[in-house]
């Protein structure tokens, strides 16, 4: 019997790899179609990043993170802080925009678990409507948009060298007079251990995993007025049909990430942590990109000082033709811009035994647009 049960699996396999075996001559269909969802997605400042220090290092600090910034990059850095910590990163973006990120976080049962909260919201307001009946704005109506996401982080230390966390996010999309809601949710996970007697830490992270936004609301209102076709008739009934349109669901900006840290050197007093990420975006191309933090903590002095810098290749670095970009008075060439580039710094104080007080600074390049100044500050205690 047994024999008849192989024969019938060796026969299933025949039958299988000779199809592929009769079309080893027939030539290779190469689809050249573009087959990503760039410029489909809404909710884009989910990728905008939290702390200073996050964003100087870029998103292979996902590996190395053990702060209140793993509520973004990494949950699964929450069981392996010292303590509790509160941040706040304020960033004036382009047009008259910001962008604010905020968050709490904390080890649980001595590291075995980690919980945290966090809020990040990017807009602006009172801003002038335009229209065709109104080009100057005369009407001096206002409207605003304000998109906000919630998130709830709990993380678990499986063993002393691997942790895993999530977090769970409520995501609201106000533009003007319409809005939107839908939930979302970050996996990640981050193995570390020892090569070579000093730190190392791999990361991976899946971020925005979830339903899409679908806009609605009183801008969506119109009124139908269907013109006659006797000009003896008005134009204008006197009981307009109210309608609304409906807007295309657009989905929310998945990413997938892996990070990885290295400390080459690590002491009481020195620390140079080497990083590397790749980044798959549904939005966007894949991204790759390196890095490295500087951290010196002198003997005897309750301070410490951090000096951080990141490359992360862009999709839209590769610029069509001989265009040319200017950054910091230097020109580049056939498509080399510095889009991507990140660097910063930052200090920390212990104040006594249980407390500490940090501020961290980042200076961000977006290619074309230029650069933006990045803020923020840190409390913790144990």
């Amino acid at each position: 019997m047994r024999f008849w049960k192989h024969g019938a699996v060796a026969l299933l396999a025949l039958s299988a790899a000779l199809p592929a075996y009769a079309q080893e001559d027939v030539p290779t269909v190469e689809i050249k179609k573009e087959n990503s969802g760039a410029g489909t997605t809404s909710a884009e400042f989910l990728l905008m990043g939290a702390g200073a220090r996050g964003m100087a290092i870029g998103p292979s600090f996902a590996a190395l993170t053990r702060d209140v910034e793993s509520l973004y990059y990494n949950p699964a850095g929450l069981p392996l802080m010292n303590g509790m910590e509160v941040g706040l990163t304020m960033m004036p973006y382009f047009a008259d925009t910001n962008y604010m990120w905020a968050g709490i976080a904390m080890p649980l049962a001595g590291g075995e678990y980690g919980f945290g909260l966090s809020i990040a919201n990017f807009g602006f307001s009172n801003m002038p409507i335009y229209t065709e009946e109104d080009p100057t704005g005369t009407s001096e109506l206002m409207y605003g948009v304000s998109e906000t996401v919630l998130g709830l982080s709990f993380a678990h230390a499986f063993i002393d060298r691997f942790t895993a966390g999530a977090t769970l996010k409520l995501i609201t999309d106000k533009l003007g007079q319409t809005s939107a809601n839908t939930f979302a949710l970050d996996v990640g996970t981050n193995y570390h251990s020892e090569l070579t007697g000093r730190p190392i830490a791999l990361a991976f992270v899946t971020q925005n995993l979830g339903r899409s936004l679908k806009h609605t609301g009183a801008g969506l209102d119109f009124s139908n007025f269907p013109v006659a076709s006797d000009p003896a008739y008005p134009s204008q009934p006197k009981d307009p049909m109210p309608a609304r349109y409906e807007a295309q669901a657009s989905a929310i900006p998945v990413v997938f990430r892996v990070g990885l840290a290295y400390d080459v050197l690590s002491s009481a007093a020195n620390r140079l942590s080497l990083l590397t990420e790749f980044n798959e975006y549904y939005n966007v191309g894949a991204s790759y990109g390196f890095g490295g933090e500087y951290a010196f903590t002198p003997e005897g002095l309750p301070f410490s000082a951090a000096l951080r810098g990141n490359y992360a290749y862009q999709p839209d670095n590769n610029l069509s033709g001989q265009e040319t970009r200017d950054w910091a008075g230097a020109t580049t060439v056939d498509g080399e811009g510095m889009d991507g580039v990140t660097l910063g710094g930052g200090l920390a104080f212990n104040l006594g035994e249980n407390y500490s007080l940090k501020a961290d600074y980042a200076w961000r390049n977006f290619g074309v647009l230029g650069a933006k100044n990045v803020f923020s500050v840190g409390i913790g205690w144990r």
